[in-house]
């Protein structure tokens, strides 16, 4: 087996030259010797590989248009196996690569590796700074959810601002208006434009940094570098794989305790509060404090400067070769440059923490994404992939439905609206509320219109209300349960006051002779079985109902029904009261 194994080996070689390959690498010269000071460039690589690994299995699902984005994001998110850490990985992997990113370069400039000859070799690392950073910025939209729809606006906004920027906004966006194109626009970016940039630049970084050699620390000069070099495996190649699990493991513990929000789907008429990401708060605080006349100052002119300082550190250097720390001439640039960073970002997160118009405005967009998550998980995507329960949320504002309903228990002249179990039940009700089944004859005259709007509006008006349901998961109940319960109905003398049970009492003009409403298919369990012990309740008639008619009403079952019985009967009821022409004409 051996042998066959050093047959395939030399084979192989002959053919690609691996082992040539592998002994380059390996055989690196490290000066000084291997230390973990040396980690962060390798760390960064494999950073960057895992974001193009995550990155592939996320496209694979992720859809790129403004109607399937965010509920594409939310099956990762939910329904795709370990989709959550995937896109956690992803997510955290971004910030972790701008972190890196920055503390690489800081350990360059110390370690006085940006000097001459090795200018090149800083420029590609400050431009892969800037890619990184643009990584985040389109990758930012691609979830299509408030956060990143707002804040990215602002971005495109900023690019407009500039003199002449119109033209580039207009490109970044994908023309004038701010939609389906921009978001494609910047998914093309995100997943090609920027992966084959950066990685062209980091093969070119890398060869580079092989032709000069590792810039040892200048707290080694008077050391025998020399004498002290190593190869690069096994020991900094060790080193950079336990620093590679490091970062691994670190991610993997931001996915388990921080986790990933997703936002609710992005609404361009909500006048949401945006917010950039961690590292571009900087920015954010820079662009408050310049307004007006001066707002080319924060969008332009500093930014501008702080860049071409970055390019131009190089060039202020007068020394050059060996280990040196940088002269004032650099040093003090760059620290009130990362100094003024920090500052700034601190700023910008105590302001927002000290302004409560902020703070509650971000508790309500929390709450209507906690709100839009649950409305997915009850199915609110239809077949053309549309967030339709998030819409008709909206329009039940919108419409003014709140001023008489609620979907909770309080104080509104309307009823509950939450529990009822069938779609063509709330349908026909929002198109004839005033007709004789609803409530029979405890109906109040000149109450609830009918629903004025279009028919997708209707549509996702009643999605979202049966979304309310609060069905049971359970399986349907027997035969013989569904028999026993329309005996209950018998022997509790419900048809004294209410017609036969049909599945379909749907429509405006359907027969109904009966003081009470048609009980049949269009509640909840929990809803139905309520109704019979508390049928006065104002949760099913509010304070429309007048006083008289609620006591003249359905008396309260509670004490009158054995808690299987009440159960049977509900089942009974919810399943369309099979048999119950049959059972009531049988009654003595």
């Amino acid at each position: 087996m051996n042998q066959r194994i050093r047959t395939f080996a030399e084979a192989l070689d002959r053919r690609t030259g691996y082992r040539a390959i592998l002994e380059a690498a390996g055989g690196e010269p490290v000066v000084g010797g291997a230390r973990f000071a040396y980690v962060f460039g390798s760390a960064l690589v494999f950073t960057f590989i895992l974001q193009v690994v995550t990155g592939i299995a996320l496209a694979s699902v992720y859809a790129p248009s403004v109607t399937d984005a965010w509920g594409s994001v939310y099956h990762i998110q939910h329904e795709v196996t370990l989709g959550w850490l995937v896109r956690g990985l992803h997510h955290f992997g971004s910030s972790a690569m701008i972190v890196l990113c920055v503390v690489h370069m800081v350990q360059v400039f110390f370690y006085g590796a940006h000097r001459s000859p090795r200018e090149a070799n800083w420029i590609t690392g400050v431009i892969m700074l800037l890619l990184v950073l643009a990584f985040g910025l389109t990758g930012y939209l691609l979830p299509w959810d408030q956060k990143g729809y707002w804040a990215t606006q602002v971005a495109t906004s900023i690019m407009g601002s500039v003199p002449g920027g119109e033209p580039i906004q207009t490109l970044a966006q994908g023309g004038l208006e701010y939609g389906n194109l921009t978001l494609t626009r910047f998914y093309a970016i995100h997943v090609f434009v920027l992966p084959i940039s950066l990685t062209l630049l980091m093969v070119s970084h890398i060869a580079l940094f092989r032709r000069h050699g590792v810039t040892p620390s200048p707290a080694r000069a008077g050391e025998d570098l020399e004498s002290k070099t190593e190869r690069f495996w096994p020991g900094q190649m060790l080193r950079d794989v336990v620093v590679a699990g490091v970062v691994l493991a670190s991610l993997i513990a931001l996915v388990l305790i921080v986790g990933v929000s997703l936002e609710a789907p992005a609404d361009p008429g909500s006048g949401y509060e945006a917010r950039p990401e961690w590292y571009f708060l900087f920015l954010f605080q820079i662009l408050k404090l310049f307004e007006g006349p001066l707002v080319l100052l924060g969008t332009v002119v500093l930014p501008g400067l702080a860049v071409g300082l970055l390019f131009a550190l190089p060039f202020l250097e007068r020394r050059s070769e060996g280990p040196a720390r940088p002269s004032a001439r650099t040093l003090v640039p760059m620290v009130l440059l990362l100094g003024s960073c920090a500052v700034l970002t601190a700023w910008a997160l105590k302001v927002d923490s000290e302004d409560e118009a902020f703070q509650a405005g971000r508790a309500a967009a929390d709450a209507e994404s906690r709100q839009a998550l649950e409305l997915m998980a009850l199915g609110g995507m239809n077949a053309e992939g549309q967030i339709r329960l998030h819409e008709g949320l909206k329009l039940f504002h919108a419409k003014g439905c709140e001023s008489c309903h609620r979907t909770e228990p309080e104080d509104t002249p309307g009823p509950l609206l939450g529990g009822y179990g069938t779609i063509a039940y709330i349908e026909a009700f929002m198109r004839a509320p005033d007709a004789k089944g609803r409530f029979g004859g405890t109906v109040l005259e000149g109450g609830m219109e009918a629903f004025e709007g279009s028919e997708d509006e209707l549509r996702d008006l009643v999605q979202w209300l049966f979304s309310l349901s609060g069905r049971r998961a359970d399986p349907p109940a027997s035969a013989e349960a569904l028999r026993r319960g329309g005996e209950v109905f018998v022997s509790a003398e419900c048809a004294d006051c209410h017609n036969s049970p049909t599945i379909d009492p749907l429509h405006a003009d359907w027969e109904h002779d009966a003081f009470g409403p048609d009980l049949g298919g269009y509640m909840s369990f929990e809803w139905t079985r309520r109704l019979i012990l508390e049928a006065g309740h104002p949760d099913y008639f509010g304070d429309a109902i007048e006083e008289e008619d609620v006591s003249r009403g359905m008396p309260p079952y509670g004490d009158d029904l054995r808690p299987s019985e009440l159960d049977l009967l509900t089942e009974w009821l919810l399943a369309g009261a099979p048999g119950a022409d049959s059972l009531l004409e049988a009654a003595p």
